[in-house]
């Protein structure tokens, strides 16, 4: 089949699919107080919330849209240890003690969420699977084979193997035992109707545009503001840009296809360990078992976002099963740290009531447990034991390559996108679906006709630090090159560091 020819079936995840439907809760349209204020409804977010609510504290949690329908409720919801190829590489930059630590903090974070979704009652499909990094080739093979060496000085249930379950040969693989997959939607909703009954409160459709640095806190919001003793910002990457985190870590999107197939599907979750990146496992949705398949990452903002980049993952799967339809694609985004351990604890080094988690690595629904418990366990006074490893507040001579490669991009956007694009093609040339970079009432906008004929322009620089942003076909959305924030054909904000839409412009 041709990958023209694939129907890449309904556009959103199917996790998010099977919530569709549910009532929002309330916008924040006043003034709360609590002793910690959480911004993000994600699973950092909620599981922070939780601890703390357990704990005895009052929390109010606030989401821009609904719980979970970030880059959790549009993960591959891997519920593991086993991160690709990591081990080797934190072995080389930090030695013994930071792969044993990140080891036992990752596996602790996967047994809490086993605990939750066990004897805590939260029906997620959560179901125990080993977990694979493999070789496509042999020219892999080494990179494997280090990888099982690191994993086992980490103490990690994991062996190198030949026996890769896959339906197409392999050069082996590192197999790590007794991991897990889950819904992550029906967890996080889950974790919500857990943290409510321990007294805490949630307010949907309420996005936060500031907290301030002071004592109590006060984290303002579009409709009100919530004051408390501490605040806690789970927003993917900070929107509060005094911790400079968004020159610190780098977005990233990658895409995922599920298909029902007539064959086996693997019981286990397998990543390769090179690029092409092929991420797979089995996922219940109603009463089917499908296939999913993602892969095909690439920068924030660039022209690489297109829909092509699911037809790839299609054709994956076509070739090497049977595949009956093609049921779902979606994308999600996420920050990689620059020496790949999440930053996780104060904004900067003179607060002890702002906190933070970002970078991620697309390995958030661990991380971002091992993340709640790091700060729910500094807000109570005790130091975790994978703090220092985490610290948000690091910054060591391994870092600093990554950093300068990363950040002299920004300067090639902010001037050349302006002088290779100068928006002289007129909007009314745009064909229906179409976005970019066009001229309306004389000057440079951001444009965009939708299927029906109309017109919508808006600003064509970010409203975080005014790079221009640039068309992202595969989700018909304006990316930021720059630092990754996201915003909607109609300006609205839909990924940060940006707090404030992109102000719409006349279209003639």
């Amino acid at each position: 089949m041709s990958a023209d020819a694939i129907d890449l079936g309904v556009h959103v995840s199917p996790w998010l699919e099977t919530g569709k439907g549910r009532s929002r809760r309330p916008r924040l349209e006043d003034e709360a107080s609590a002793d910690v204020a959480v911004v993000g409804g994600g699973i950092t977010g909620l599981t922070t919330a939780l601890r703390l609510a357990e704990a005895g504290m009052t929390v109010v949690l606030v989401d821009q849209h609904a719980i979970g329908s970030g880059t959790t409720g549009h993960s591959t919801a891997k519920v593991t240890s086993q991160h690709a190829i990591t081990y080797a590489p934190l072995l080389a930059r930090y030695g013994q003690d930071a792969i044993r630590a990140y080891a036992k903090a990752n596996e602790d974070a996967k047994e809490a969420i086993a605990e939750l979704a066990g004897a805590g009652g939260i029906d997620c499909d959560f179901r125990r699977r080993d977990a694979w990094v493999y070789a496509s080739g042999d020219s892999d093979r080494a990179l494997i084979e280090a990888e099982a060496r690191a994993a086992e000085r980490a103490g990690l249930p994991a062996k190198l193997s030949e026996a890769v379950p896959l339906p197409f040969p392999t050069a082996g693989g590192v197999v790590f035992a007794n991991q897990a997959e889950f819904d992550p939607q029906r967890y996080v909703e889950g974790l919500a109707e857990r943290f409510e009954a321990a007294g805490g409160t949630i307010f949907e459709d309420t996005r936060a545009t500031a907290v301030s640095d002071g004592a109590p806190v006060r984290v303002e919001t579009e409709h009100g503001a919530v004051v408390a003793e501490h605040a806690v910002v789970a927003t993917l990457i900070p929107f509060l840009d005094r911790g400079v985190f968004f020159a610190r870590a780098f977005p990233s999107r990658s895409y995922c296809v599920t298909a029902a197939v007539a064959d086996a599907i693997p019981e286990a979750m397998l990543i390769t360990a090179t690029a092409p990146m092929r991420s797979l496992r089995a996922i219940r949705h109603g009463d089917r078992e499908l296939l999913m398949v993602g892969g095909e990452s690439h920068d924030t903002g660039t022209s690489e976002a297109e829909p092509e980049r699911y037809r790839r993952l299609a054709e994956f799967a076509h070739l090497h099963w049977e595949v009956a339809s093609i049921e779902h694609h979606w994308s999600s985004q996420d920050y990689s740290a620059a020496d790949s351990v999440p930053y996780v604890g104060p904004l900067h080094p003179f607060t002890d009531h702002l906190w933070i988690a970002t970078g991620m690595k697309k390995w958030g629904i661990t991380n971002g447990t091992v993340a709640a418990a790091i700060i729910s366990d500094a807000i109570q006074g005790r130091r975790h034991e994978a703090a220092d490893l985490f610290s948000s507040t690091r910054l060591t001579t391994r870092e600093v390559p990554k950093l300068a490669i990363e950040n002299a991009k920004v300067p090639l956007h902010f001037f050349g996108d302006r002088i290779r694009n100068r928006g002289s093609r007129p909007i009314d040339d745009l064909a229906p679906g179409e976005g970019a970079i066009v001229s309306a009432g004389g000057k440079k906008v951001a444009g965009y006709r939708d299927e029906a004929g109309g017109l919508h322009a808006v600003s064509a620089r970010c409203t975080h630090l005014y790079c221009q942003v640039n068309w992202n076909s595969a989700e018909r959305t304006w990316d930021c090159p720059c630092h990754g924030s996201r915003f909607a054909v109609d300006g609205d904000v839909l990924n940060g560091p940006a707090v404030d839409p992109l102000p719409a412009r006349p279209v003639d």
